[in-house]
């Protein structure tokens, strides 16, 4: 199989994705039909099992809807089993240092690049029709590393920690907050540390990426060379609609009652 169509996406141009904390095929059957070109799979804040994101996986393969899984804490079987469900990438919060980058990385990658044991009873090795060599050559190409920057705590220099990422992210809540300044993303000793990260991206080639929670942050984000954008997630979505509606109903009650 080719590279998958977010890698090659993202090559050409931003793509807009969302968070999914409700483990449900409906969830991700509503974000494909809306035009998501992904989602990320939230296993760090939401309480999503494996079997769950696995169920989310395959949803989303179902639904030729590119899923990158946040993984709090990567480890090798766990790695190996959802890109063998058809995940296109994970996503790895608060990285610190170049060995924490390089052995995400390693883990996602077979060898020589990596570690990654060889299964080949999945989609991506047709069950076993697809040579050998032919998978480990196509697999390698198709999976995207992505490390998330949201510490005052990093390596410096901070280059060596870009050389195996595709995609660099900021999170921008977690990343003030580090600095104890919560919520405040102006702040001085943020947009210092975000332009270190934007200069060793550029120097490397990594793809920026950032949480925006609205479209006018999107819209900065754009103007900056962003292409990986993870725009809100389902239950602010569910939240933001129903409070919505529940405030038109009042108001339209509110005006036919007092005629």
């Amino acid at each position: 199989m080719k590279d998958s169509d977010l890698k090659r996406k993202l090559e050409v141009g931003p793509c807009f994705g969302t968070f999914v904390k409700l483990p449900r095929p409906e969830i991700i059957d509503i974000l494909a039909i809306a035009g998501f070109d992904f989602v990320i799979c939230d296993m760090e804040h939401a309480q999503i099992s494996e079997s769950e994101a696995r169920s989310v996986i395959q949803a989303c393969v179902a639904a030729e809807l590119p899923v990158v899984v946040r993984l709090p804490e990567p480890t090798q079987g766990l790695v190996n089993r959802l890109l063998e469900a058809g995940a296109d990438g994970i996503q790895m919060p608060r990285l610190r240092t170049a060995q924490e980058s390089l052995e995400l990385y390693r883990m996602m990658h077979f060898p020589p690049q990596g570690t990654r044991s060889v299964g080949n009873a999945n989609r991506f090795a047709g069950y076993g029709t697809i040579p050998i060599p032919e998978y480990l050559v196509n697999e390698n190409a198709r999976v995207l590393t992505i490390g998330q920057f949201e510490t005052q705590e990093i390596d410096h220099p901070c280059e060596p920690m870009f050389e195996t990422l595709d995609v660099a992210f900021i999170g921008p809540m977690d990343l003030s907050v580090d600095f104890g300044v919560p919520g405040n993303f102006i702040d001085s000793t943020v947009q210092r540390r975000v332009a270190e990260i934007e200069r060793a991206a550029a120097n490397s080639g990594t793809i920026m990426g950032a949480f925006a929670g609205t479209v006018a942050d999107v819209r900065r984000y754009l103007a900056a060379g962003y292409r990986y954008l993870a725009i809100s997630g389902d239950i602010s979505f569910l939240s933001k609609g129903a409070k919505s509606l529940m405030s038109s109903l009042r108001e339209t009650y509110e005006e036919i009652s007092s005629k």
